[in-house]
């Protein structure tokens, strides 16, 4: 399933901090500061700061899903559970059980919302879910129950947008409040991934990228599973595991393996990046690109990666195995810039020789 990484930067050597959760990891959230939020599959959490101190651990009641900081305090999903915690100790605060898996968490300035649903069996699918309102005191202010699962929660222009599956398919608008203030359910396939913000993208099962107005932006040749936006550039996953990148300028594809997460990066000498891990079953890779041109600049591999965080001055990425890398933008641009010293330095003199072509 490896792209062809001869005389690339291997990423193993150049990472800021590597740090062990002690089960397999199912969520990585960067905050501002540079600390890290680790949740794991079996309901364990960590805190570490932005040296990579640990802060403190916690236990959950089951798979941490999603997690959300406001002001001092951590909101996560947890099997069932929406939990409450310090951010300064790692206490919880309150736990209030949903109807159905907790799936998906945000928070407004006003309230968290969250995702739940409930999956039968015999039917092999979602037979109902519903979307919560909920203060930061762990009030239940408001439930929207559905017969469509929300496969996509983000916040959106002050509020939250989800984008929803069968039988109506489309997306709703909720202001900060929880209330619904805008929809769209007559799409011909179901909505599987978004962007938020301001200006959303629609990823649908059908291979159709989409805006909210519905006008198809990108047409895949399978379900896209996967999307990311920065500015006027995008990147699409799709169920073949090809990763499909456009703007106005320019447009580049990368085949390989099932794509498992995907996102922009920070800048690397001016270049923005995107970083795509794949699965093929029985190995894993994370591969670096550079956004202008596609060109493959930096590699991990041997690695099943569950999430991707990102923000402008750190990357993170949580494994299988337990272990969450975290790279820094001044430590590895300064990594790539240092002069070739013996054979051991090749991979990173090839990446800098890469990126300083695409200055030509």
């Amino acid at each position: 399933m490896r792209e062809n990484a001869s005389g690339f930067m291997d990423l193993s050597s150049c990472t800021w901090m590597v740090r062990e959760l002690g089960e397999p990891i199912s969520c990585v959230h960067l905050l501002d500061d540079a600390s890290i939020l680790v949740g794991g599959w079996d309901g364990c959490i960590k805190y570490w700061s932005d040296e990579g101190d640990l802060i403190w651990t916690t236990m959950a009641s089951n798979r941490v899903s999603a997690m959300v900081r406001n002001q001092d305090h951590v909101y996560a999903t947890s099997g069932l559970d929406v939990v409450c915690l310090s951010l300064l100790d790692g206490q919880e605060q309150w736990s209030i059980a949903l109807e159905g898996s907790a799936d998906s968490l945000v928070a407004t300035e006003a309230c968290l919302f969250a995702t739940s649903s409930v999956y039968d069996i015999e039917h092999n699918d979602f037979i109902e879910s519903a979307i919560w309102v909920i203060s930061f005191q762990g009030e239940v202010l408001k439930t929207h129950r559905m017969a469509e699962r929300p496969w996509t929660l983000s916040t959106y222009d002050n509020g939250v947008i989800t984008g929803i599956g069968r039988p109506l398919n489309g997306y709703i608008i909720f202001d900060k409040n929880g209330d619904i203030v805008d929809r769209e359910d007559d799409w011909d396939s179901p909505t599987i991934c978004a962007t938020g913000q301001n200006s959303p993208v629609f990823g649908l099962a059908d291979g159709s990228l989409r805006d909210p107005s519905g006008t198809i932006l990108k047409k895949m040749s399978s379900a896209i599973t996967d999307v990311d936006q920065f500015d006027e550039s995008y990147v699409v996953a799709e169920e073949s595991g090809r990763v499909e990148y456009f703007d106005p300028n320019r447009d580049w594809v990368s085949d390989g393996s099932k794509v498992v997460a995907l996102s922009h990066g920070f800048t690397i000498q001016d270049y923005r990046t995107i970083w795509i891990a794949r699965w093929n079953g029985s190995q894993g890779e994370l591969n670096v690109r550079s956004a202008d041109a596609g060109e493959f600049v930096a590699s991990l591999p041997k690695k099943r990666i569950h999430s991707i965080a990102s923000s402008n001055a750190r990357m993170a990425v949580g494994c299988e195995n337990g272990q969450v890398y975290v790279w820094d933008k001044v430590l590895l641009e300064r990594r790539i810039g240092q002069p070739v010293e013996d054979q051991s330095d090749v991979s990173r003199n090839e990446m800098l020789k890469r990126l300083r072509a695409l200055r030509k």
